[in-house]
Formats: structure tokens, C-alpha cells, sequence
């Protein structure tokens, strides 16, 4: 952790708040440690209990991560307006960066993301996260493709999203790069 504690020490790093599918989904794949090395992410308390559920796959990760602070617990969201429809932990999320305390989201719900974009709030799925990792020289090609596979294949994404993630280059992806 020498690297993220390098650049947390000069508050350089991205804050990016996640949902708890986004994240789930970048742990199976082996993309999530990266991510925590390579920015700040945070979850509201909703995301933390969800991911923490007893019996749930992962959970013992996420307990480590919330204990030894690579998961940060956000609390004091404000009230999305517009958004009944979505799922609290995904409502949460987006809420943390309404409230200012994250640079963008990553969400991979279909409702979520949908709200983002009509919003114009900056986010992402995990497909594009692995992108982001590879793109910013965080992992290598060799694992990026093996991460972004199993994410196209055991992912519930589209054909037009994999499409688009298929498609985007650093360009489309410079305001995320970490």
C-alpha cells in the first residue's frame, strides 16, 4: 500500500464512489485491489452493508477492506431528487457525488447509469474501470483483456454497452483515468 499512501499523503488521487454490484463485479474479476491502489473509493453505509451481508460471496474481503480503511464509509448523503425508482444502494451512491464527495461514479445498474447520464454526473460500469486500469498503466494488456472478458461474459451488460466499452479509447476515458 506504500503507492496509494504516497499519493493520498499529496491528495492527488481520484475519489470515486462505487455501487455494490460495481464493485462485487471488479472483485470477481480481479480488478478491484488495483482499483483500491489506485484511487480513493468509497461506498455509503447502504453499499457497505449490502457488500458485508453474512453468507454473501466477497464479504470477508469487504470487512477487510472497511476495517484496514481501502473502503471508505461516506455518511451525510444528500437526497437525490428523481431518483425513487433506483435501489438505495445505487441512489446512495450517486448521492455521494451530488454531495461533492466523489469525482464520478462507478454504477453497472441499467437504472443507475441511466440516471448519471440524464443527470450529466460523470460515471462508469466495471468494463470501463478495467479500461481505465489499463489505460493508466495500472495493470498489464494481458490482464486487462483476461479482466474485461470475463466481465463481457459474466456481466448483464448489453450488446450496445459492450459496444461502446468495446470502442472507447483513451479519449473518451481521459476525464476518468486515475
Amino acid at each position: 500500500m506504500e503507492f496509494r499512501e504516497e499519493f493520498m499523503s499529496r491528495n492527488i488521487m481520484r475519489k470515486m464512489a462505487i455501487d455494490s454490484s460495481s464493485a462485487i463485479l471488479l472483485l470477481k474479476c480481479g480488478a478491484l485491489e488495483h482499483l483500491l491502489k489506485s484511487c480513493i473509493c468509497i461506498v455509503p453505509e447502504s453499499v457497505s452493508c449490502e457488500l458485508t451481508a453474512p453468507d454473501h460471496e466477497g464479504s470477508g474481503f469487504f470487512l477487510s477492506c472497511f476495517s484496514r480503511g481501502l473502503i471508505e464509509i461516506e455518511n451525510g448523503a444528500q437526497v437525490v431528487s428523481g431518483s425513487r425508482k433506483l435501489h438505495r444502494g445505487e441512489r446512495d451512491s450517486i448521492s455521494l457525488f451530488v454531495s461533492g464527495k466523489a469525482d464520478y461514479v462507478i454504477i453497472d445498474d441499467g437504472a443507475g447509469a441511466a440516471y448519471c447520464r440524464d443527470s450529466g454526473i460523470p460515471y462508469i460500469n466495471a468494463l470501463l474501470a478495467v479500461k481505465i486500469l489499463r489505460h493508466g498503466g495500472v495493470i498489464s494488456g494481458s490482464d486487462s483483456d483476461e479482466m474485461y472478458s470475463w466481465l463481457k461474459n459474466n456481466g448483464r451488460y448489453s450488446r450496445h454497452i459492450i459496444e461502446w466499452a468495446d470502442a472507447a479509447g483513451v479519449e473518451e476515458l481521459a476525464f476518468f483515468l486515475l
